[in-house]
């Protein structure tokens, strides 16, 4: 016999077993792989328990919710009743979500004190235009949807190969990012990137390939360029005694959406104004941090709200203009030009692509005999190369590209007159 004193001998275990009365536990000395099979049925049984417990207050609460037979009213100025029932009603599914699909991001108690904060306002224009957005919040309830492309598999895959070929040069990120989705699904968890930082030279396409990468996640996406940006306004609202007063763009697409990680392109990170009153760029030092995500405000609803699954993608030329305190928040990538077949490949891949956007039915894609002669160009100017040379091709009456079509200054002499297409 073994007491719990003993030296546990090489492949076995000691394994606490549940009891009735648990200050007479006791251990038994099991082999590995009977002691884990044991250890998964008590955290199964804890598991079970737990949800029944949570079924059983779910229960209680509707319960009470549907004794209830006034809800908050329509009117402010009628005091808020049924407390209780109203954020019963509000987070109704939070506790039995499946928790990598949805994620709560407003709490009852604080639409609560929003709608007891717009009852006390003397201006009725004011007063009514909140309570319409505090009634959209209410019908949309707590829980929003997390964008996750694993959900469908074999789409996901397309999309990655599509990335990989559009934008080799940004393979590190698209592998990054592949490798979060996949962590995601293993883990059960809401779908988690980190703030990402693209920097380099102007033209290698930062901003397709981040538009490219929302829609493989099957995210939307906001931009918001910092190029003579002054406040923060645009981010988290105005102050609400402006009468101007807008929400800002994070709680447009989360508390007022329907995802719960939408992309914001953070544009030209590096040409944010240094001298003005408001810095711009201070709202992302809490934007980027988890902790502080969670419990975001909205300025001109006052509201706070959970953005901690959002998705940042901040783009710059000179990272060294970005202020230290930021650029740790994020996992940076430098961005080179794509070279050799790597350069080929997303010419073609660009080009087609900027042929497809202007929408001419019929449109022949551009052969590799025109993108390869666009392979040195950069991204930003293998779409304009194209698209100007789609208008001349049009207008001669003709639904293929030829070599003439393209402008003369990406071409040699000799293969200006040429008509390949």
């Amino acid at each position: 016999m073994f007491s719990i004193q003993d030296d546990v001998p090489a492949g076995f275990r000691l394994s606490g077993i549940a009891r009735p009365h648990p200050h007479r536990p006791f251990e038994l000395l099991l082999p590995l792989a009977v002691a884990e099979e044991v250890r998964e049925k008590e955290q199964e049984r804890a598991r079970l328990a737990q949800a029944a417990r949570d079924a059983e207050e779910d229960l209680r609460r509707e319960e009470l919710f549907s004794r209830s037979s006034s809800r908050v009213p329509a009117t402010p100025a009628a005091p808020v009743m049924n407390a209780i029932a109203f954020v019963t009603a509000f987070e109704r599914g939070v506790l039995r979500r499946r928790r990598d699909r949805q994620h709560p991001v407003l709490r009852g108690e604080e639409l609560l004190r929003v709608i007891g904060r717009i009852a006390t306002l003397r201006d009725k224009d004011y007063q009514k235009r909140e309570l319409e957005l505090t009634k959209k919040l209410e019908l949309a309830g707590a829980l929003r949807r997390v964008a996750n492309p694993a959900f469908r598999p074999q789409k996901w895959a397309k999309s990655l190969q599509y990335l990989r070929e559009a934008h080799p040069h940004f393979a590190e990120v698209t592998d990054f990012v592949a490798r979060r989705v996949t962590l995601s699904i293993h883990g059960r968890q809401p779908l988690k990137i980190p703030p990402l930082h693209l920097w380099g030279d102007p033209g290698l396409g930062k901003t397709h390939y981040a538009n490219d990468l929302a829609q493989a996640l099957g995210a939307p996406i906001r931009r918001h360029s910092f190029e003579n940006a002054q406040t923060t306004s645009l981010l988290l609202g105005t102050e609400r005694h402006w009468s101007t007063a807008t929400q800002g763009m994070i709680f447009q697409e989360i508390g007022l959406g329907t995802v719960a990680n939408p992309v914001f392109l953070l544009d030209e990170l590096d040409k944010a104004p240094r001298r003005s009153q408001y810095d711009p760029l201070a709202a992302l030092h809490s934007l980027l941090e988890p902790t502080t995500a969670s419990r975001v405000r909205d300025a001109s609803l006052d509201i706070e709200f959970d953005a901690s699954l959002a998705i940042y993608i901040g783009t710059s030329n000179d990272p060294s203009r970005v202020p230290e305190s930021l650029r740790t928040r994020f996992r940076e990538f430098r961005i080179e030009p794509p070279t050799g077949a790597d350069a080929l490949l997303a010419a073609r891949v660009v080009a087609t692509a900027a042929a497809q956007q202007l929408g001419i039915g019929g449109f022949a894609a551009p052969s590799p005999a025109i993108s390869n002669r666009l392979a040195h160009l950069t991204a930003r100017e293998i779409y304009q190369a194209v698209q100007d040379a789609v208008a001349r091709a049009v207008d001669a009456g003709r639904l293929h590209l030829a070599l003439r079509d393209l402008p003369a200054e990406v071409l040699d002499p000799d293969e200006a007159s040429g008509t390949l297409h």
